[in-house]
């Protein structure tokens, strides 16, 4: 039993004033006494003083231990007890949030895992992201004064330097994971009779709480959190959505530190030292819209991309790819691609993205070992973030030939 090896805990301290053989007939009695006094109502003083009486040890040694067994009996039995709680303690204790880390779980698998702290006000200061199933196949994202790397691992190998703005607080979704959020929506949901809360207490085996949250308005299924009831902080969201009796999907976040302190180096780009770095930042790239549509301008720079890298023109090329090194990348990654004769260009297919992007399926030939055939690249063309109205060939090249 959890309280006999506590009492047995403190009980071994004594023994530089006492015998062992003496605090074992005196643990033995105690143990007895409380077994006995959960079979009742309550123990009382009175019942530890008749052990004393009892004990052939002296007064002291016995008060010592009884006095150590009555005050830990006490904090047990009042743990067994379920202390008054409402889900408003939470509320207030994910409150003026300073920093978190985070662990994101798609079916029950891990996902991507965040780091983020914020000002004295809760604005976002800087974050950093992890997406991948293995630490070789990792994307990393890093954000901080308005600088956003992101470092794209093997094959690629390139670090992207980009302008994102806050702008509104929804920067990378993160208030979708951020557990502070999290607490008060389900609070308002619950208010307002959107949601039935049902609260779980632990156990007396158990450290958790487990909170249900059932939605009444036809929309996600349940959410499942675990509060510690010491910190009154949540420490998992897992959120289930669905049709009853058909697949339900999940997703959750497990909270691994709250309002803790984060190295700063955390947020400093740390990516191999052959990495690509691609600057969007220092320097202005791709090309300007102008009066043309999106799918105009999407053309017209795919157009002329592959007419500069055609010509050897690798400073313009370079603009039009984003701001790549492009000898190096169009050479090295893509010289098998590089045209030689007349590109036809087709029409270009929105993606779904959080920023415009489309892709450009192309036509034309190539020379390769002294062989030239045709090719079927699909380049991607993407908004340039930070410079409103310009777009850039990115290096996702998918390839049919």
């Amino acid at each position: 039993m959890r309280s006999e090896r506590r009492i047995k805990k403190l009980v071994s301290g004594l023994h530089d004033t006492t015998s062992a053989k003496m605090d074992e007939r005196v643990l033995g009695d105690v143990l007895r006494s409380l077994e006995n006094s959960t079979k009742r109502t309550a123990v009382t003083q009175p019942n530890m003083w008749r052990i004393i009486m009892k004990s052939p040890i002296t007064k002291l040694a016995a008060a010592a231990v009884i006095i150590i067994a009555v005050m830990l009996s006490i904090h047990l039995w009042d743990k067994s007890t379920p202390s008054a709680y409402a889900f408003v303690q939470t509320v207030e204790a994910m409150q003026g949030k300073r920093s978190f880390h985070i662990q994101t779980y798609f079916q029950q698998r891990r996902k991507d895992e965040f780091w983020a702290q914020f000002d004295e006000q809760g604005n976002l200061i800087r974050f950093r992201q992890h997406e991948g199933e293995s630490p070789e196949r990792t994307l990393v994202t890093i954000w901080e004064d308005n600088v956003k790397s992101q470092y794209y691992p093997p094959p690629w190998g390139v670090h992207l330097m980009t302008r994102a703005e806050n702008t509104g607080g929804g920067l990378e979704g993160l208030e979708e994971f951020d557990p502070e959020t999290i607490v008060q929506e389900i609070n308002a949901l619950v208010t307002d009779g959107k949601a039935i809360m049902e609260i779980q207490e632990p156990s007396p085996y158990a450290d958790l709480m487990t909170i249900d949250v059932t939605r009444t308005d036809g929309k996600a299924l349940k959410k499942v959190l675990v509060v510690d009831p010491d910190t009154k902080l949540v420490v998992r969201v897992d959120d289930y959505w669905g049709r009853e009796g058909e697949q339900v999907f999940h997703h959750g976040i497990e909270v691994l530190e709250y309002n803790k302190s984060i190295d700063p180096r955390l947020f400093k780009p740390d990516f191999p030292e052959d990495t690509m770095i691609i600057d969007q930042v220092s320097q202005e790239v791709g090309m300007d819209q102008g009066k043309m549509t999106d799918e105009e301008a999407v053309v017209e720079i795919v157009r002329q991309a592959l007419e500069a890298w055609a010509k050897g023109d690798y400073a313009r090329a370079g603009k039009l790819w984003g701001g790549a090194p492009t000898r190096l990348f169009l050479t090295e990654h893509f010289g098998h691609l590089r045209p030689v004769s007349t590109v036809s260009v087709g029409q270009p297919e929105p993606v779904q993205n959080i920023k415009p992007v489309f892709r450009v399926k192309c036509r034309y030939e190539v020379k390769h070992d002294g062989e030239v055939k045709t090719v079927n690249p699909t380049f991607t063309v993407i908004a340039v973030d930070g410079q409103p109205g310009r777009w850039y060939v990115s290096w996702f090249v998918a390839t049919e030939e």
